[in-house]
């Protein structure tokens, strides 16, 4: 298995997360601090106590996801091999007169923290604006990354999110008094309104569901939603997210719910054609929060393509081979 520094144990306290103590028995969790030029920033180890075969997972979350965000991943993947959760930097703070980062900075954040964890081959699930991140590892180091997943990607945004973006960089251009609870809830629900899908929502408990939690987190930051959203990395999806050149060598999953409107199925086939060979996968009664609205079969689609094991009998899914 391979070797992960030790580290100092940190309470899991984000209000994304959730507890599991059945995960918490069967596995430690660590957060390392990475030391990289531009930022230092942690990662979150969790490593399984029973010994394993695979190697680690490297999980590149989205837009104001934090490594506390994946508690239902790792109640599903952790007791079985070691996941690496990193909180990158964001792209750029609003208010900083620092030049923003690019894509390849972030990538090259990523590939800090596995350097500063020994871990010298990885398995990589980068979901919606972690993708292209995780696209470019895999295209630049195919000798390192062993499996690739994208979840919720697109060659550009979308127009609604793009304009959206656009608003929140007029906002942070032309800063305004501090919004009221009710002003951040109904920012908050523009931003939800268009990262998923509402009339999806009121036919599937799950989807709406997972927009309400999401709203809830994003109405409890005490900052503007939108204008924290767009310098996490947002304003980075108006910039090539999907780089030239392709991806050849790394076996390779690209997913998405069959209503996500903010990263569409048509969006996802046309990054999926893009990698040689790549497996697409469309899961029926989901949307653009996999991870929170089918979180048992979001899990199970991963721990198969990891295994090596065929997608086809996934319930309410369908999978093709992308040529």
């Amino acid at each position: 298995m391979t070797h992960l520094a030790a580290g100092p144990a940190l309470p899991d306290t984000d209000a994304d997360s959730d507890t599991f103590t059945e995960t918490e028995t069967q596995t430690d969790t660590r957060d390392h601090e990475i030391a990289w030029p531009s930022a230092h920033y942690p990662c979150r180890v969790v490593t399984p106590r029973a010994p394993t075969t695979g190697e680690p997972l490297l999980v590149l979350g989205g837009g104001l996801q934090s490594r506390h965000s994946w508690a239902r991943l790792e109640r599903h993947l952790a007791p079985h091999r070691p996941l690496l959760i990193p909180d990158l930097p964001p792209a750029r703070s609003p208010g900083q007169a620092r030049a923003s980062l690019t894509w390849d900075d972030l990538t090259a954040a990523a590939l800090s923290a596995v350097d500063q964890l020994s871990v010298p081959r990885f398995a990589v699930l980068a979901v919606s604006s972690g993708y292209p991140i995780g696209y470019r590892l895999a295209q630049r180091h195919p000798d390192r990354v062993t499996r690739l997943m994208l979840f919720g990607a697109a060659p550009h945004p979308s127009p609604r999110l793009a304009a959206l973006i656009h608003e929140g960089l007029r906002r942070e251009a032309a800063p305004r008094p501090a919004d009221s609870p009710a002003a951040r809830r109904h920012t908050a629900a523009e931003l939800v309104n268009v990262l998923t899908n509402t009339r999806a929502a009121e036919r599937h408990l799950l989807i709406k569901a997972a927009a309400r939690v999401m709203l809830d987190q994003l109405t409890a930051s005490p900052y503007d939603p939108l204008v924290r959203y767009v310098f996490d990395r947002g304003f980075l999806l108006l910039r090539d997210p999907l780089p030239a050149g392709g991806i050849t060598g790394v076996p390779a999953l690209v997913g998405v719910g069959e209503h996500d409107t903010a990263t569409t199925v048509e969006d996802n086939r046309a990054v999926a054609a893009t990698i040689a060979n790549a497996t697409f996968l469309v899961m029926r009664n989901a949307d653009h929060l996999l991870h929170l609205e089918r979180d048992a079969d979001f899990a199970a689609a991963i721990t198969r393509f990891l295994d090596g094991t065929p997608l086809d009998d996934l319930p309410d899914c369908t999978a093709e081979i992308i040529p």
